[in-house]
């Protein structure tokens, strides 16, 4: 029948999975044939299945939507195998099965190591954002222990391991440390975590995991618990207005649950140390959030204007390995935009406070609110462009201080007054794209005014934001921050370091680190280096 084929079926393909977990060979297999079934009734059911398999030319660890899509290779011998699966309400998951195979395998090109327990914990750490993205839970979880990791070099480095993951006392996707197991009688999970590596390419580590079978009705279930617990925190938390609209509410989980799914993707795709988690933008789809929290808008750039000079880049034989303008009093406190998109105006009165200090000596706190209320090419809390400011600032005739012309977060009615002027500028410049180039100005020169892609910037509470291209176009740039430094971070789960830039944001000091930004430095991540400039005073 119908069933019975569909039965047998997914019988063969756990088993060929079983098989595919202690095979040490480089290639994928694929079922060519299922000879023969047959079942008879003991304690329980007993099927025994004949089928044979062979290699194709789709690499073990490597992620293939259909895998019928993977030729067999000629020339490899084909392997007939023999699965008993045996079908009994009391296993665990109710099937056990135990695959044969005649001509058993000699692994190709193959080395396996036992590695060292601190490789091992990285690893499983890593493992865990995967396993709490496919198999999610209101509490955050943890790692119980490792049973087993081995290394095998075949085609880059491949990682196997199996761990205990159990659930603590916090929630997930929070910021919450010191957490704790708990017993509340939820069994823990095992787990078998495959990792693919190619350190010569730019790919992120492909994670493979498997956990104690999970229906998939069930991980849809989990997904929507998830998210009604942690949006229940979320408004607890910050309280918003809707909290008394029944329709508003509705409409904000929505989006919260679809925010959370995206903040899992930005977990499992990292490739550096960022950590993203839920924070007080979650109940924001990314159209709200650009207009309400972002503002850079390139598109006011006017046409036929006469363009900004490129900067000179100074020759500097060797440049130091990290470098800082805040612990130099270069770099005044960390602001808060509010619900204005103004952005664009913290980067100009940022990269201005800086080039006024090493001019001056003196670190002034600029006005933001001068450029939201009399910058008349651009369009206040609705958006601006840093090219436009610094032109602005010189029409004007300068800015005033932060404590003379205070921010209100709002458009208003221009109040300059050109005798209160503390700072004049007398142009500005577009400085190389080149990272290291930039680096140099940097370090001799002040703080830099960026543009960059915020989508990462939505949920990030920490580490060295190294985002997957496809979650952070560096061309669709949409965020006005300021580069104040740089660093390298070393990374030694997979013997690399993270350079990158220390970049002043502003959303208060409540967000990121301290209300900074640490984004990769070196390969135009999120568009950092696509419009770097500076004011000349």
């Amino acid at each position: 029948s119908e069933n019975t084929t569909a039965n047998i079926q997914d019988m063969v393909d756990q088993s060929l999975e079983k098989l595919e977990m202690s095979s040490l060979h480089r290639y994928k297999q694929r079922v060519i044939k299922i000879n023969s079934y047959s079942t008879k009734l003991t304690s329980g059911r007993v099927t025994t299945i004949d089928f044979d398999v062979g290699y194709t030319n789709c690499l073990k660890y490597e992620w293939v939507d259909d895998a019928s899509t993977c030729q067999f290779i000629e020339h490899l011998p084909r392997r007939h195998c023999v699965s008993e699966v045996w079908e009994r309400l009391w296993l665990k998951n109710g099937r056990k099965i135990e695959v044969t195979c005649q001509d058993d395998e000699t692994p190709l090109e193959a080395h396996v190591e036992f590695e060292s327990a601190d490789i091992a914990t990285r690893l499983a750490q890593q493992a865990l954002k995967h396993i709490e993205a496919k198999y999610p839970h209101p509490k955050k979880q943890q790692l119980v222990r490792i049973f087993s990791l081995e290394k095998q070099v075949v085609a880059g480095i491949h990682y196997r391991m199996k761990i205990e993951v159990g659930l603590t006392d916090c929630l997930a996707l929070s910021v919450q440390d010191n957490c704790h197991l708990i017993n509340d009688g939820t069994p823990n999970r095992f787990c078998r975590v495959n990792v693919w590596l190619r350190p010569w390419t730019d790919h992120p580590p492909n994670f493979r995991v498997t956990c104690d079978y999970q229906a998939g009705a069930m991980t849809d279930m989990y997904h929507h618990v998830q998210a009604e617990q942690l949006f229940f925190n979320f408004i607890t938390t910050y309280k918003p207005e809707y909290i008394n609209d029944h329709v508003e509410m509705t409409k904000r989980f929505e989006i919260f649950k679809e925010n959370v799914k995206k903040i899992h993707e930005l977990n499992t795709h990292e490739r550096g140390t960022g950590v993203y988690a839920v924070t007080r933008f979650t109940d924001l789809t990314y159209e709200e959030f650009k207009s309400k929290y972002l503002g850079l808008n390139p598109n006011l750039k006017k046409p036929n204007q006469i363009p900004m000079r490129q900067a000179e880049i100074p020759k500097v034989h060797q440049l130091p390995a990290s470098f800082d303008w805040r612990p130099l009093g270069a770099v005044t406190e960390v602001k808060d935009q509010g619900a204005c998109g103004s952005c664009w105006a913290f980067s100009v009165t940022g990269n201005i406070e800086g080039q006024w200090k090493l001019k001056t000596g003196k670190l002034l706190s600029l006005s933001e609110q001068e450029l939201v209320d009399c910058d008349k090419m651009d369009d206040g809390c609705d958006g601006g462009y840093m090219d436009n400011a610094y032109r602005a600032i010189e029409q004007l005739g300068g800015l005033e201080t932060e404590e003379e012309y205070p921010y209100e977060a709002e458009d208003d009615k221009c109040s300059f007054n050109k005798s209160l002027s503390k700072v004049q500028i007398s142009g500005a410049v577009n400085i190389s794209s080149n990272e290291t180039n930039m680096a140099k100005w940097l370090v001799h020169n002040g703080p830099i005014s960026i543009g960059i892609n915020a989508n990462a910037m939505q949920f990030y509470v920490g580490g060295v934001s190294h985002p997957w291209k496809a979650l952070c176009n560096p061309k669709n740039i949409d965020h006005g921050v300021l580069i104040v430094g740089y660093g390298i971070k070393e990374y030694p789960l997979f013997n690399k370091q993270l350079p990158y830039w220390v970049v002043k944001n502003s959303w208060g000091p409540g967000w990121g680190e301290q209300g900074y930004y640490r984004v990769f430095r070196g390969d135009g991540t999120c568009g950092v280096n696509t419009m770097a400039s500076s004011a000349v005073v």
